[in-house]
């Protein structure tokens, strides 16, 4: 209930500086009223001893985390701590991070340039429960892509057999398919004639829209859509982001090489035949023909159908493998 706004280095209490402590009962400061219940029983506002153990609950967190999540834990606090100034700050909190987990301090304060701690401060107890993970909630509901936004990058020229199928497979899967495009006039498949053709008109142009807001990209061959997509550079930056991001990538046809030069590391592999190649959530095929795109999906791991595989992609919602190989780190975008 403090209102008063202190001029200084710091405005809360308690403080390492001990500076502005709340004002006592004689400076008009609140005082709780010891009411009698009894001769032997004063009401005063207590905390239990349970509530002094500060550690416990936070373990069981952080222990029930997947690999992923706790990487992610530590991106973010070294994220927030190298934000802040004061070495003070930052060497307290790695200190305090030992008694959650030795590990987590060290990888922090390695960050964040505070003394790395060789000890922890509490012993972990191990211990792991149910429901934290927010992996768990994929296995148990099992492979599935729907309402998932799905973006199909396309230019004039572009194949319209992948396109096509990919679209009505994903409708039919109950995905959000969208179309993005250089621009939002309409674009006209390989051999559709401008001057007859209805083309396709766009959800959205390149640069009206990012990677950032769609569960996966999907590009589609064409050797005039790839020719002009390459020469886009926002188009690259699709790409690229959605592989940083860590999210499901499918290319067929001409696009395959388009998407190996984008996403082009050590590790990685891709497509030269109709074999269907996923490489740590980039799903590509060469070669493919119109069997290849079924609306009746079955997302399995490993599968050696396209849509099938490329689904199966969609539905982990991300591939952490990814981001554990330090794939998705390599890339600029």
């Amino acid at each position: 209930m403090r209102h008063r706004i202190t001029k200084g280095s710091v405005n809360y209490w308690p403080n390492r500086f001990e500076a502005t402590p709340p004002a006592k009962a004689a400076e008009g400061g609140y005082v709780d009223y010891p009411e009698k219940f009894d001769p032997n029983m004063v009401k005063a506002r207590l905390r239990s001893k349970k509530f002094r153990e500060h550690y416990n609950q936070a373990q069981l967190f952080y222990n029930s985390l997947s690999e992923p999540e706790k990487m992610h834990v530590k991106s973010a606090l070294a994220f927030e701590l190298d934000h802040c100034d004061d070495p003070v700050v930052y060497n307290r909190m790695c200190e305090r991070l030992t008694d959650i987990d030795l590990d987590l301090a060290q990888s922090v304060a390695e960050m964040v340039g505070a003394p790395i701690p060789q000890k922890a401060g509490k012993p972990n107890h191990g211990k792991k429960a149910k429901g934290l993970s927010q992996t768990e909630f994929s296995a148990k509901h099992g492979p599935t892509v729907e309402t998932r936004r799905v973006a199909i990058i396309i230019a004039d020229g572009y194949d319209p057999v992948a396109y096509n199928g990919i679209k009505a497979a994903l409708t039919a899967s109950k995905a959000l398919p969208f179309t993005i495009a250089p621009r939002r006039t309409p674009i006209f498949a390989a051999g559709e004639d401008k001057k007859t053709g209805k083309g396709v008109t766009p959800d959205h142009h390149l640069e009206g829209m990012r990677s950032t807001m769609f569960d996966s990209v999907f590009v589609p061959g064409g050797a005039d859509s790839i020719a002009t997509l390459r020469k886009n550079g926002r188009s690259v930056h699709w790409v690229r982001e959605a592989y940083g991001h860590l999210k499901a990538i499918g290319a067929t046809g001409e696009a395959v090489q388009f998407v190996k030069d984008a996403c082009q590391l050590p590790g990685m592999t891709f497509s030269d035949s109709g074999e269907v190649v996923d490489s740590y959530g980039v799903v590509t095929a060469a070669q493919v023909h119109p069997q290849s795109f079924k609306e009746t999906v079955q997302m399995a791991k490993g599968a050696k159908d396209f849509v099938d595989a490329y689904f199966y992609a969609i539905s982990q919602h991300k591939n952490f493998d990814r981001e554990l190989e330090g794939l998705s780190s390599m890339v600029a975008f």
